[in-house]
């Protein structure tokens, strides 16, 4: 997922289509079996990957936990706490979106993060994890692009708290940097009444939980972002952020 670094500046309602024409561009065509000896030299790099996302796996189940404050939050009906968003499981994800005190619109590379969460939310349920979202600006704000987006996911503002200042969800730049919100995501767990954060994450750590990504990177265009090592004459557009 890109950052977004500034103030969005058009909603999100008919996202832009320029991928709808196929590319000139094309893979060589083989036989069968130079196409099955090809792709079986891809599964082992693959599985390379596999292992290493276990071993980073194991080693994140070992990480230790350090307690977080019980927050006061601002929700639709009031104040909620931190400890209140686990809506009575011990897991919790929380999903730090971008918006801004002084912004009319939510980032849109965290809202098409957020369009990328289970259609089936209750299946985190089943496995005792809750799901609620962060952000700065306020509830008034929050609701309006919920409503706006047609999500049913909890959503409060950490207005008047420390929230995103102690966790590092927002960045103050003396230098003349980008200050503002950025985004990621909290991994907290609820044990004896307190709060405590066991895993965050930021950046292109929070494709792990993006499956239109993972679904893009195996189409034989990938993105189509310009970061991305193609073959001449792929497609690529700017990437956002």
């Amino acid at each position: 997922m890109a950052r977004c670094t500034e103030t969005p500046a058009q909603p999100i309602d008919q996202p832009a289509r320029p991928k709808a024409q196929q590319p000139a561009a094309a893979p060589p065509v083989v036989g069968r079996d130079e196409f099955e000896e090809a792709l079986a030299a891809q599964v082992v790099l693959e599985k390379e990957v596999t292992r290493a996302n276990d071993r980073a796996s194991a080693a994140r189940r070992r990480l230790p936990m350090v307690e977080v404050p019980d927050y006061e939050f601002t929700g639709e009906e009031g104040p909620v706490r931190l400890s209140e968003l686990f809506a009575g499981r011990y897991l919790l994800l929380v999903q730090n979106v971008m918006y801004g005190t002084d912004w009319d619109e939510g980032c849109p590379s965290c809202t098409w993060a957020v369009d990328n969460l289970p259609a089936n939310t209750g299946r985190m349920d089943e496995e005792e994890i809750s799901f609620a979202m962060i952000s700065e600006a306020p509830i008034d704000k929050l609701s309006a692009w919920r409503e706006k987006q047609g999500w049913p996911q909890t959503w409060v503002s950490s207005a008047g708290t420390g929230y995103h200042g102690d966790w590092g969800w927002t960045l103050t730049s003396a230098d003349g940097g980008y200050s503002g919100p950025v985004p990621g995501y909290s991994y907290f767990l609820l044990r004896d009444g307190k709060v405590y954060l066991t895993y965050a994450t930021y950046a292109r750590g929070t494709e792990a939980i993006l499956p239109v990504a993972h679904v893009m990177d195996r189409t034989v265009y990938g993105r189509q972002q310009d970061w991305e090592d193609s073959p001449d004459g792929w497609p690529q557009y700017p990437t956002y952020g």
